[in-house]
């Protein structure tokens, strides 16, 4: 679906991505959506793809999130990364943060905090 805005589902959970692709599904925005099952993919989709937007895990296999949000800018600098973790602790949110990431969702999540990160993503 050319023209439409790609968003990018970066997490090792492959539970965790069919959730968020529901959740985003149901908010009505009009998205072309991609998943990767590690850091390793996401980058590589993230160069290929030049995604608008991406959720992004912290922790999984191959290139932590970490990782990943040190490369995003130099592969794909107008992405806009929001982390989820189930990891919320300070230190973690402030690392990720530092390390560009534009926003923190918890796991758990709830579906209109995703809808409210998506639609902030997309209007910045």
């Amino acid at each position: 679906m050319p023209g439409l805005p790609t968003l990018l589902l970066v997490d090792d959970d492959s539970f965790v991505r069919r959730i968020l692709k529901d959740v985003i599904a149901d908010t009505g925005i009009d998205l072309r959506l991609l998943e990767a099952a590690d850091g390793e993919e996401g980058l590589a989709l993230a160069e290929k793809e030049q995604p608008a937007v991406m959720f992004l895990d912290l922790f999984m296999p191959k290139k932590s999130g970490l990782e990943v949000l040190g490369a995003i800018k130099t592969v794909s600098p107008e992405t806009r990364v929001l982390v989820i973790s189930s990891m919320d602790a300070e230190p973690v949110v402030e690392q990720a943060i530092a390390a560009g990431a534009m926003g923190f969702v918890g796991k758990p999540f709830h579906p209109l905090e995703i809808a409210a990160a998506v639609r902030q993503a997309l209007a910045s």
